[in-house]
Order: C-alpha cells, then sequence, then structure tokens
C-alpha cells in the first residue's frame, strides 16, 4: 500500500492548529500527535496512559488526550497519544470515527458509512 496523507485540523479548548501533510497509517490504533501540538491547542487529559509499542520494537507509556480532529471532510472527537519524537499520524481509531477507509491499492481515503454520529430511526 502506498502512503495516505491528508491535511488536518486539531482542535481543543485554546484554539486550533491545522497540520497541511499528516500521515493516515490504518496499522497504528491511536492517532499521535506531538505534545506541542497537544498543549497549544489545549487538548483535554484523560488522566490514562496506554502502553505503546513503537516500531523499533520499544515500548513506551504514553498519555492519552481528547481532541477534535477535522480532515477529509469530516470531524470528529478522538483519542490522540504522545510521546518523545512522536510524529503527527492518524491512526485506525480516526479513521473508523470518521467512517473512512485508506484504499490498498491507490493509497486514498473513501467512505466506508455516512459521516454522521447519529441516524434517524423510526420507533
Amino acid at each position: 500500500m502506498s502512503a495516505a496523507f491528508t491535511v488536518a485540523s486539531i482542535k481543543g479548548e485554546k484554539g486550533r492548529k491545522d497540520i497541511s501533510r499528516v500521515l493516515i497509517d490504518p496499522s497504528v490504533f491511536f492517532t499521535t500527535l506531538p505534545a506541542e501540538i497537544l498543549f497549544e491547542v489545549g487538548a483535554s487529559s484523560e488522566s490514562l496512559k496506554a502502553r505503546l509499542e513503537l516500531e523499533d520494537g520499544s515500548n513506551v507509556e504514553a498519555p492519552i488526550y481528547s481532541v477534535i480532529i477535522a480532515a477529509h471532510g469530516r470531524e470528529s472527537v478522538t483519542l490522540a497519544t504522545t510521546y518523545a519524537g512522536a510524529l503527527p499520524i492518524l491512526g485506525a481509531k480516526v479513521l473508523e470515527d470518521f467512517g473512512l477507509k485508506v484504499d490498498s491499492e491507490s493509497g486514498l481515503l473513501e467512505p466506508t458509512r455516512h459521516p454522521g454520529f447519529a441516524y434517524n430511526f423510526e420507533s
């Protein structure tokens, strides 16, 4: 699969940060962002940590934050993590939150469902 990239906005209580070229990697679960971005936008700390295995095989205890991410015409609240040297990467969780997947041949994002959170159900 070729690498997929998108433009994304990260939003928190203090503001918004636009990132012009964010890697999309469905092989990682959490979105990762540099701590500076999370602090700049005022991401909400979840007071939780997740043990992550990095690409080099090492493990880190990484704090979890709630942020709003807008990308590819969709917006959702999601969980993001950070650690020393973290690069902006949108993981599988945000793709699921958005209802998107990466086409394995073209590397382009495509919808898997309606973009909204709620549907009209009649009883």
